[in-house]
């Protein structure tokens, strides 16, 4: 199973962007900076705070280390899925969320799990509910 992902977090000026900066960064792309960051109205700290947004497809091993680096944990809620995610061009994905426990720093990860076996009519419902409740199982609480 491959793992697609967009993975963002905001963290306020004074915090270090590599600490939330995925690990093997070699596999990733970042794809928003400083000019996309959105939280300046919180004010304080979060006045000029920092943005980064990256995309990678990954392994199993790649994606279990950035979940286990980062700390994040997959939510059972509802998502209207992804637009963009790596490996589905410009259309939509379905996707997990996952988000950090950080008390400073706001993380996510959108991940769309890229089952590698051949469906002759496409994935229905069913089979993306089974996987969302596999995924939910290993990575949630």
């Amino acid at each position: 199973m491959l793992f697609s992902v967009i993975y963002s977090f905001d963290c306020p000026r004074d915090v270090s962007v590599r600490e939330y900066t995925p690990s093997q960064r070699h596999l990733w792309q970042m794809t928003e900076g400083d000019d996309q960051r959105d939280f300046g109205y919180l004010g304080g700290e979060w006045d000029k705070h920092k943005h980064r947004k990256y995309c990678a497809i990954l392994t199993r091993k790649q994606f279990d280390r950035f979940i286990t680096d980062q700390c994040l944990i997959a939510e059972d809620v509802e998502t209207m899925g992804s637009i963009g995610a790596p490996g589905f061009g410009f259309g939509w994905a379905p996707a997990i969320s996952f988000n950090g426990e950080s008390s400073e720093v706001l993380q996510n990860a959108y991940v769309t799990p890229v089952p590698q076996v051949e469906c002759v009519n496409g994935f229905s419902d069913r089979d993306w509910d089974r996987i969302r409740h596999a995924v939910l199982s290993i990575y949630g609480y």
